[in-house]
């Protein structure tokens, strides 16, 4: 039983230590001044790209960072997925598919924006305010009648999240949904 819960301990802390070193990764991939930001990138995104993004997401693969960004198409009735490097903002892949039953709540979300007339990133720079921290990822969504974005950001205190409302402008309290 000792050796079970010392090897416990080990093991949690070893996962512990791979997330803070991952985290430290990600900070300092973003704070690369050679590279792109995800704001950046995504106000490039929507000047190049039909449709209103719905989605932003970073990965990181042999060392490089890879900013992922999901598009709505309303008109064509799509959605684009795109992979950029984030150090020149050059295109890796791009997949186009039909809009799917699961994607209805995000499209809710863009038809709000374009109703507004209100692009993605500046609901970015709305919600963020004067935060200095980056952007991890950033999905619109609609839950509960409202439509918002859901921001995950990381700088030197670590990540957190938050919720932004659409239509009304204004940050949401989190619950807990994880």
């Amino acid at each position: 039983m000792a050796r079970w819960l010392i090897s416990l301990v080990l093991l949690s802390s070893v996962s512990v230590a791979g997330v803070a070193n991952a985290n430290s990764t990600v900070l300092e991939l973003l704070s690369d001044s050679q590279s792109l930001t995800p704001q950046q990138l995504i106000a490039q995104a929507e000047k190049s790209y039909p449709g209103v993004i719905s989605e932003f997401d970073i990965d990181v693969i042999n060392g490089e960072l890879i900013y992922e960004v999901s598009m709505i198409d309303t008109q064509a009735d799509t959605v684009t997925e795109f992979e950029f490097w984030a150090k020149d903002g050059k295109l890796i892949r791009q997949k186009v598919a039909t809009l799917e039953a699961d994607d209805r709540d995000e499209l809710k979300a863009v038809r709000m924006m374009q109703e507004m007339d209100l692009g993605f990133s500046q609901l970015l720079k709305t919600a963020m305010g004067d935060s200095t921290a980056h952007i991890v990822e950033a999905q619109l969504d609609h839950d509960l009648g409202i439509s918002y974005l859901e921001l995950k950001l990381i700088d030197q205190h670590g990540k957190r999240r938050l919720a932004f409302d659409i239509e009304n402008q204004r940050p949401l309290p989190l619950l807990k949904w994880d």
